[in-house]
């Protein structure tokens, strides 16, 4: 039986891979969390509570694991708990963890990246998210670094503060103009993806850029949202130099601001790949977002 250990248990993407890998008989699955077990967890999934910024933790987490899924990071969309935090959870965090794995002799590692993702100046979001990656390349283990665009389905960060700022202000802003594209993936499918890292003939070396059916632009995805709040909002254009200036004021005095400085990095580029990009690396179709969102709604 093949033992694997999924980091980032607790969040969004780390909790769905739990449940679903929970299901496969083949699998022996052991979850690293920060905090006490979650409720989410299924009862039978073994569970440490460790962080990746603490290495003592990670050395007894890998012992007798073959495979890691990597999800533990503070994605863009969260506010810096402490100036420097990104970089020491993602890009340290990353390499505390891939030390101990080739210490352990593990076969596989699949990290969670995203759509994007490449060299970028020190001190950026982007930068620290290249640093995962390159921690991964460079421990000399087989890997697959999964590069989705922004996720969908109950719970998924981007559509939730979206969402709450919907529901509270009448008037929504259209960062950049609202024309950069998005290419949602649902989550049941990102995690499709993920067990297809895990057996054999999974695309090992290799970072896949990866998107849902459809490509849709900011104002489109707020659109969809609106729609299924059955709210009308005003829209407003936001250039993004007045946007930056605006996140930055949140993220002083906010706990939970609806934009980040980080998450406005990702409006600097299409957040977009090939239509067909799961189809060809997974061999499967990806739900689109305006279908689940009219048919189920947030």
């Amino acid at each position: 039986m093949i033992t694997i250990l999924v980091t980032g248990a607790s969040g969004f993407v780390g909790g769905h891979v739990a449940r679903r890998l929970a299901d496969r008989p083949e699998f022996r699955l052991r979850c690293l969390v920060r905090t006490p077990r979650p409720n989410t967890l299924p009862a039978a999934v073994e569970w440490m509570r460790g962080d990746v910024n603490q290495a003592a933790t990670l050395e007894a987490a890998v012992q007798g694991v073959q495979l890691v899924v990597h999800a533990a990071a503070i994605t863009a969309d969260r506010k810096e708990p402490y100036r420097g935090a990104f970089e020491q959870v993602n890009r340290f965090g990353t390499e505390n963890l891939m030390g101990a794995a080739t210490r352990a002799g593990l076969e596989r590692v699949v990290l969670m990246s995203g759509l994007g993702t490449r060299p970028a100046p020190n001190g950026t979001y982007m930068a620290t998210r290249w640093g995962m990656e390159e921690a991964v390349r460079r421990s000399g283990i087989p890997y697959v670094i999964l590069q989705p665009s922004v996720l969908f389905g109950t719970g998924a960060p981007f559509v939730t503060a979206l969402a709450r700022l919907a529901r509270r202000s009448p008037v929504l802003p259209l960062l950049g103009g609202g024309g950069v594209r998005f290419q949602p993936l649902w989550i049941e499918d990102l995690v499709t993806c993920i067990e297809g890292c895990l057996g054999e003939g999974a695309p090992l070396g290799r970072a896949l850029p990866i998107g849902g059916a459809e490509q849709v632009t900011f104002r489109e995805v707020l659109d969809e949202i609106c729609a299924a709040l059955h709210v009308r909002r005003l829209f407003v254009p936001l250039p993004l130099a007045a946007a930056r200036l605006q996140a930055g004021v949140m993220t002083a005095v906010m706990p939970r601001p609806p934009l980040t400085p980080a998450a406005l990095e990702l409006f600097s580029f299409d957040n977009a790949t090939e239509l067909d990009s799961v189809e060809r690396a997974f061999g499967f179709t990806p739900r689109g977002f305006r279908e689940h969102m009219r048919q189920h709604g947030l």
